[in-house]
């Protein structure tokens, strides 16, 4: 069929077509797919006392979170940094066990 014509038959449709655009590069499905972070809600004081001794890493679904934590673990920690001393007995020794996984992760990665 020369290119100068079109077929006189339509197009078939394919089913998920419409989405097409929301679809992954066809670059692989191993290559990165370059996201904005999810940055965890914090103050600027909060945030910049942070990145300034590195305490915060992005993890590999793109969300920020404390070193040596997960997401949940996380948004807890700080949920209870910023309760401080006003924690329950449960909560402040929460608060304890997740900052000393935090801080032995901190000097893994200092040494």
């Amino acid at each position: 069929m020369p290119l100068d014509k079109k077929s006189k038959y339509p197009r078939k449709s394919r089913p998920g077509a419409e989405y097409a655009g929301m679809r992954r590069s066809s670059a692989g499905a191993g290559a990165p797919v370059s996201r904005a972070a999810r940055m965890l809600d914090l103050t600027e004081d909060e945030r910049e006392l942070l990145e300034a001794t590195e305490a915060l890493v992005i993890d590999g679904a793109g969300r920020e979170c404390f070193r040596g934590l997960n997401i949940a673990e996380s948004l807890e920690f700080l949920t209870l940094r910023r309760l401080g001393l006003d924690n329950g007995d449960d909560d402040f020794l929460r608060l304890i066990e997740l900052g000393d996984r935090h801080a032995a992760s901190q000097q893994r990665t200092l040494s």
